[in-house]
């Protein structure tokens, strides 16, 4: 399990609930506050295919097998991650493969 500060937008991120917190079920959440970068993204379809292999991968899958569970716990969270699942993701579904010589 990934720490908080493993995440490559902790030192940015202002999201009250974050799926790297263990104590993320004792925090609250506001409607219009933050909302997790990985949390929007696991709420999208294909995320896994987009995120296989980057380097951020395995704070996404945390995010993703928390998500469901998280959303339960947070109404504001959950309408916040319907709106995003609606939304384009921000991660392109092929990575390019530069290779600097």
């Amino acid at each position: 399990m990934s720490k908080m500060y493993q995440c490559p937008k902790y030192e940015g991120c202002e999201a009250p609930l974050c799926p790297l917190d263990e104590e993320w079920d004792k925090r609250k959440m506001l409607q219009n506050d933050n909302l997790c970068h990985y949390l929007c993204e696991a709420s999208k379809e294909g995320v896994i295919e987009r995120f296989k292999g980057r380097y951020d991968e395995p704070v996404l899958m945390q995010a993703f097998g928390l998500c469901k569970e998280m959303r339960r716990f947070s109404k504001a969270l959950d309408r916040g991650l319907e709106r995003a699942s609606k939304a384009p993701s921000v991660i392109p579904m092929f990575q390019l493969d530069l290779h600097l010589d």
